[in-house]
């Protein structure tokens, strides 16, 4: 059996009900419509507060966006279904000096649409399911908080291999920040002995 290659994150939030719907509130989808994980502790111990827990989450290797491209049909129906109907002939005249051979370059797609704020908050969820239609399952972001990390806006939920609940305290013992992007981690190495003891505790579950 081939083993999985994985990537660790934090996420300040709660993921005990999450699913595959995920919309953005109005001005909190800057990156993207996804689930936004980073590796950066201090980040995500921010949005970590009252009822909010804090998480190690595994996530499987997948497609980034940057390296993905959508048939031009394909984007023009997406475009005439969610994009806001004052925008949607600008996106498309932008969107054809990034189009080869009936191809678009997804990334140029998000940015634009992004960028012009081309789609209304409450239908983001719409754009994330139209990349995990078209196989893409996250976007990376370098130094997207200046600490000079690591972040992932997930789009595909099924690229979460296991998500567990960790005490702030705990946190500040525990290293992800050893793998490179793109790499594959083990959470033997991830965790110091200490943690490797813990990780079968219900607090992690």
């Amino acid at each position: 059996m081939v083993k999985k290659e994985t990537m660790f994150f934090w996420h300040g939030g709660d993921l005990s009900d999450y699913n595959e719907l995920i919309a953005q509130k109005a001005g909190r989808y800057e990156y993207g419509a996804g689930l936004y994980l980073t590796t950066e502790l201090r980040v995500a111990t921010k949005y970590a507060k009252g009822s909010r827990r804090l998480y190690l989450v595994e996530v499987e290797k997948g497609v980034e966006i940057s390296s993905a491209v959508i048939p031009v049909e394909k984007v023009h129906e997406f475009i005439d279904s969610y994009v806001i109907s004052l925008k949607r002939r600008d996106v498309k005249k932008r969107l054809e000096k990034y189009t080869t051979d009936g191809q678009v370059k997804a990334n140029v797609l998000n940015n634009i649409i992004l960028n012009d704020k081309a789609i209304q908050s409450t239908k983001t969820y719409h754009l994330r399911e139209f990349y995990v239609q078209n196989s893409i399952d996250y976007e990376i972001v370098d130094n997207a908080y200046g600490w000079g990390e690591m972040m992932m806006v997930l789009y595909n939920m099924k690229k979460i291999v296991s998500k567990k609940i960790v005490s702030e305290k705990d946190a500040y013992k525990t290293d992800i920040n050893s793998f490179k992007k793109g790499g594959a981690v083990n959470i033997e190495s991830a965790l110091s002995q200490e943690q490797q003891k813990l990780v079968r505790t219900p607090e992690f579950k």
